[in-house]
């Protein structure tokens, strides 16, 4: 083939857009933190260590305690008006099966955190698929009547592929976009 019948068609190709992916609910948690143990200031920002209280998980596929160990060592710039949390702790599922979670991310400039999160669960429990998705958050702290953080509520989404969101445009989701080959 010739350069020049492909040179027409450049406008087309650079100008697509692939299908987005979707988001799939996974659940809420309301989290309980005790006081904050201040590390101090550091060459990044100042540390500070937010211990969990214990909470809970509420979602359509499981339901979960947030056992009252774990914690968020997030790094703020109060100058900058900046935090970052870096969260871990753990899900105990209803029926057992123990979940670890660590979350980080920035905080945006309405005082929410987005947060990437990403889950440890055994490959022969209910929920070793967890393991290998790709999971966003939004967490909102919960303010005290001083300012102070006393816990946290978090909204967490699973990504998924474009041709899994239903009743998106044409086709409901299916046939969208180019075909792409695989090497």
């Amino acid at each position: 083939m010739k350069l020049s019948t492909l040179v027409p068609l450049l406008p087309a190709v650079l100008a697509f857009t692939p299908p987005s992916p979707g988001l799939s609910y996974l659940g809420h948690a309301t989290i309980a933190a005790f006081a904050p143990y201040r590390i101090g200031p550091s060459t990044f920002g100042n540390r500070n260590v937010y211990p969990l209280a214990g909470g809970t998980f509420t979602g359509p596929v499981f339901n979960a305690t947030v056992p009252a160990y774990g914690g968020d060592w997030g790094l703020g710039n109060p100058a900058e008006g900046t935090f970052y949390v870096d969260a871990r702790y753990q899900l105990h599922t209803t029926d057992g099966v123990d979940i670890y979670v660590e979350a980080n991310g920035p905080q945006q400039p309405e005082g929410v955190l987005h947060t990437r999160v990403r889950f440890e669960a055994g490959s022969d429990t209910p929920y070793g698929w967890l393991s290998g998705i790709v999971a966003v958050g939004i967490t909102t702290p919960v303010l005290g009547s001083e300012g102070q953080v006393e816990g946290i509520e978090i909204d967490l989404w699973r990504l998924v592929n474009p041709s899994s969101v239903v009743g998106k445009g044409k086709g409901k989701g299916k046939g969208r976009g180019r075909k792409r080959r695989v090497a």
